[in-house]
């Protein structure tokens, strides 16, 4: 087999073309409305149907998933202290994913 020839010129490559990055504006009075997720992760009444919905289903783990996702909307160290937690059990309950009951209710009601 003889050698294979490399052509001398450079192609442009997708990353190339992808690294220009296009601001885009949405024209005024088109009817989009902003979106917080924050928001909608805050509201009590929301994440209290669907820890219940996990509850009615026997979901253990997606009920701590939820209150988990609930905590993260919110300072974690401000949250450890009003609940009078050392930061280390906050982290460290939802890393082992089986916090206790106890730290649960405190960390929710810090939260209220």
């Amino acid at each position: 087999m003889g050698k294979k020839k490399t052509s001398a010129r450079q192609r442009a490559s997708i990353k190339s073309t992808r690294s220009k990055k296009t601001a885009r504006k949405i024209k005024t009075g088109m009817g989009v409305d902003t979106y917080d997720p924050t928001e909608a992760l805050l509201d009590e009444d929301r994440i209290g149907r669907a820890i219940w919905e996990c509850l009615k289903n026997g979901d253990s783990e997606g009920v701590i998933e939820i209150i988990q996702i609930h905590l993260e909307a919110y300072n974690k160290t401000q949250l450890a202290k009003e609940a009078h937690l050392p930061k280390t059990t906050l982290y460290h309950s939802f890393r082992s994913k089986n916090p206790t009951i106890r730290t649960l209710a405190k960390l929710v009601h810090a939260c209220v």
